[in-house]
């Protein structure tokens, strides 16, 4: 089994409408839910008719829009009908302080009311249940750890259904949660042991510990190979990296497990505010066979996106190569825009990612 995790930034939902195709029981995704959805209403006035305003600098008027409801919260609905009612996991996102750094984030409201109040994040699990083919993923962390108590509350009220739920559990974790799942989880659940961006090979305790954890439920290794640390301009032009180690494909049979995750390629990260549009202009092309990503970068930064340029080029002419078949939806993206930037290129780099992954 292999699970691509993305955040429910829209980039990554594009990419995911474009790939419903591939997602099957051998292929599901892991959605972390950042931040909400809503359906967009026009405001209106006292006697029902749509308010409209000048905006400065803009000569014709545009709608006013009204306030965010809850009752208008859609966030699941739409990942629903991307997948078109196929199997997904869902992780409301929580994060613990400076576990991604001193930045300052963008967008993801929702994840630090949840990190901060755990009734309302129990209260967002629950609402998980209103969809069948989605799993609840109880994501357990130093910093945000649950109480067995809590645990067993949530674990009940998706068994009383018949319903699989997982628990995502970092490798740090693990020893102090192996009884509570031993005991109640099932033969349809899912236990994910998530080792974040540390060296596989230096996990063969924990891997070791895992695999004997005498639990009824499939057992996932979830990793993050592509450091955050590493800049773009740190890959090998126009070769087969070696800065992303993706064993774990490999590796995670060796240890009698059921299935792998990653997040296709890209940095586990947060959106955050500022940028100063500079930056090495990068495509990651995973090739399956190899298990290895092809680097095309354009190492000055001074260019931003418009070192993509480049990157197009080169894929021109290599473009034989890197898609004999002429079928990799990766492809097709990158040249459905005339230049593209940053996020344009990741979608084109986790599509074929994930298109690479459901051959083999």
């Amino acid at each position: 089994m292999y699970i691509p995790i993305m955040k429910n930034r829209q980039e990554e939902l594009n990419v995911s409408k474009r790939c419903e195709p591939f997602f099957s029981d051998e292929l599901i995704p892991l959605f972390e839910i950042l931040k909400d959805d809503y359906i967009s209403r026009p405001k209106l006035d006292e006697e029902g008719n749509v308010v409209y305003e000048i905006k400065p600098g803009k000569k014709k008027r545009s709608k006013v829009m009204d306030e965010k409801r809850d009752e208008d919260c859609c966030t699941l609905d739409n990942i629903n009908s991307i997948v078109n009612g196929k199997k997904v996991f869902i992780d409301f996102f929580r994060f613990f302080e400076k576990e991604y750094g001193n930045k300052k984030f963008k967008n993801i409201e929702l994840s630090f009311k949840m990190s901060r109040d755990f009734r309302y994040y129990i209260d967002r699990i629950l609402e998980i249940k209103k969809f069948e083919n989605f799993i609840p993923v109880i994501s357990i962390k130093k910093g945000l750890i649950i109480s067995e108590s809590d645990l067993f509350n949530i674990v009940q009220e998706f068994q009383k259904l018949n319903r699989p739920l997982a628990i995502r559990i970092t490798d740090d974790m693990l020893e102090d949660y192996e009884e509570f799942m031993e005991e109640y989880l099932t033969k349809q659940d899912f236990i994910m042991l998530d080792i974040r961006e540390k060296d596989i090979n230096s996990k063969k305790i924990e891997l070791m510990e895992f695999k004997n954890l005498d639990v009824k439920g499939k057992k996932i290794l979830l990793n993050s190979p592509r450091k955050k640390s590493i800049k773009n301009s740190e890959f090998e032009n126009l070769k087969f990296t070696n800065l992303i180690d993706n064993s774990a494909k490999r590796i995670y049979k060796k240890y009698g497990l059921d299935g792998f995750g990653d997040f296709g390629g890209l940095k586990d990260d947060l959106p955050t505010y500022g940028g100063n549009g500079k930056g090495a202009a990068l495509s990651l092309l995973y090739f399956g066979d190899k298990n290895k990503f092809f680097a095309i970068v354009n190492t000055d930064t001074s260019l931003g996106v418009r070192g993509y340029q480049y990157v197009k080029e080169e894929l021109n002419k290599l473009r034989s190569y890197i898609d004999p078949k002429g079928n990799c939806v990766g492809i097709e993206k990158a040249y459905s825009f005339p230049k593209g930037g940053f996020k344009e290129w990741n979608n084109v780099n986790l599509s074929r990612y994930i298109q690479q992954q459901s051959y083999n």
